[in-house]
């Protein structure tokens, strides 16, 4: 979760349960129904308890969407941890896989069809567009850090840039490579290069 700001409620250990509970039932029916179905009534029905409680933990929706957004890439990230290889010990083996993986899960539907409508609301509702900016403020995060492991020497700056422009290719390939995309012949091979191009991209100076 992110830190408490003025006006949100900081759960008690039953509490965090609660919290969580909330943001199971809010990922479900953005997956399934989309941000037009995400009302606190859906939510509060998708994890089973009373309006009155969604909105005691959040008052406010644009918390509730960067939490949301948190607690996407949270369970992403341990998806993620989970398929790492044992054998892979190296740092530039590891980003390597890593950039693989962020890849390949892009262009899974279920992937592809939250990223897309979360771009497609963030043009019209200020909640959504929090929780877009929290999403890839994590994604950037983690690519960042896992290029200062690789290559301690490179500055914060640099790092934190060369993360952004990856993670700007990473998702500008959904237009190309997602699901039910129109498979063009020039594009064969196109995820190989990418990766070969984004470890440039990360370590050379």
């Amino acid at each position: 979760m992110v830190q408490a700001e003025p006006g949100v409620r900081t759960p008690t250990a039953k509490g965090s349960d609660r919290v969580e509970t909330i943001l199971i039932a809010a990922k479900d029916i953005l997956v399934k129904q989309g941000f037009a179905n995400l009302s606190y009534r859906n939510i509060a029905k998708g994890a089973g308890i009373a309006v009155g409680n969604v909105n005691y933990y959040y008052p406010s929706k644009d918390n509730l969407m960067v939490d949301l957004a948190h607690y996407i890439f949270d369970r992403w990230d341990h998806r993620f941890r989970r398929r790492v290889p044992a054998k892979l010990k190296d740092d530039r083996e590891i980003f390597k896989f890593s950039i693989e993986f962020m890849i390949s899960e892009n262009q899974r539907d279920r992937t592809v069809s939250l990223l897309m409508e979360m771009w497609t609301m963030a043009n019209h509702s200020p909640a959504v567009s929090k929780m877009l900016g929290a999403f890839y403020q994590k994604m950037r995060a983690w690519i960042s850090g896992m290029i200062e492991r690789a290559k301690p020497d490179l500055s914060r700056e640099s790092r934190d840039l060369r993360a952004a422009l990856i993670t700007a290719q990473i998702e500008g390939l959904m237009i190309l490579i997602g699901p039910k995309r129109v498979r063009y012949d020039e594009l064969v091979g196109l995820e190989r290069v990418a990766v070969t191009q984004i470890e440039r991209l990360a370590f050379e100076d």
